[in-house]
């Protein structure tokens, strides 16, 4: 009300005195939303770091058992040919089983490894996005610390 009072005797300086209040009023109102959006953005961030963590740590998990399962795969292998030299041919057909199994595990191993390369790539790529985001997080709060 006081200024609209003061704007009408002032004229056109007036009028400037109203639209500089409104548009500091808008102004801080922005900025508290911004300050709440920015918030969010960061707990975002560090959710999605967490979620690669746990990425990563599972991937590796997988390339251990992977490796466990093919050195098991190796020593039931040299086991079973070693049984086998002492047993009649006919009696244990062991040979052509673990054959297959050798096959299967190597495979699967380079299944596991074509995605290990891909998923490397994706986690790669995610970081270096995670890293922009964070500079742009930064940026913004410098630019918030000014106003």
């Amino acid at each position: 009300m006081a200024a609209a009072a003061l704007s009408s005797s002032r004229g056109v300086a007036g009028g400037l005195y109203i639209l500089f209040t409104l548009l500091c009023l808008v102004c801080l109102a922005s900025s508290w939303t911004y300050d709440e959006e920015l918030k969010n953005i960061k707990e975002g961030i560090q959710k999605a770091e967490q979620h690669l963590k746990n990425v990563k740590a599972q991937r590796a998990a997988f390339s251990e058992f992977m490796s466990e399962a093919m050195t098991f795969n190796e020593a039931m292998t040299s086991f079973a040919e070693k049984v086998s030299e002492k047993s009649p041919d006919d009696s244990l057909p062991l040979k052509g089983i673990l054959e297959s199994a050798r096959r299967l595990m190597e495979e699967s191993k380079t299944y596991v490894d074509k995605q290990n390369e891909l998923m490397d790539a994706e986690v790669a790529d995610s970081e270096r996005k995670l890293g922009e985001l964070k500079t742009f997080v930064r940026k913004l709060e410098e630019n918030q610390a000014e106003l």
